[in-house]
């Protein structure tokens, strides 16, 4: 017998599979005091997982790229301020990873705060900031990130 097959309503894609959708705004980073020029800002918000995640992205020549990865429940009220050394085990994160030719590495912020100030999931419009210090990477060092971030799709 052949298997049924049943057609998703754009609604049930959505929920199954969030797309990525181009933001704008400000994003800021500075990496161990060094700014970082962000030219790519994109947020998810996951339905399934009741997550936002907002990702930017910066490129450095032909063979580096850094992002900045920031994850928090999608019902977080405004004026939330999370401590990262206490967030080990919710949806709260913020990570770096960095990829070269020789190398690539993802790296935690492990401690340090994150603040919502305002948050729209359903226009996807979110300001907050960020300071943070991550694990270690490869190399044994520990990194310093303050974020700045006023967005929206």
């Amino acid at each position: 017998m052949p298997a049924q097959t049943a057609t998703l309503t754009p609604h049930q894609q959505s929920v199954l599979f969030p797309r990525p959708r181009e933001a704008v705004g400000t994003f800021s980073v500075f990496l161990d005091g060094q700014e970082i020029n962000i030219q790519t800002i994109t947020v998810v918000n996951d339905p399934s997982q009741r997550i936002l995640r907002i990702n930017g992205r910066n490129t450095v020549g032909q063979d580096t790229v850094r992002e900045i990865d920031i994850e928090f429940a999608d019902h977080t009220p405004a004026g939330t301020t999370f401590n990262l050394a206490e967030s080990e085990f919710t949806p709260t994160r913020i990570w770096l990873s960095v990829k070269t030719a020789t190398e690539s590495y993802v790296v935690r912020g492990v401690t340090g705060t994150l603040s919502i100030q305002q948050i729209s999931p359903q226009l996807i419009k979110v300001q907050g900031a960020a300071v943070a210090r991550t694990d270690t990477d490869p190399n044994g060092q520990e990194h310093d990130l303050i974020i700045n971030f006023d967005i929206h799709t």
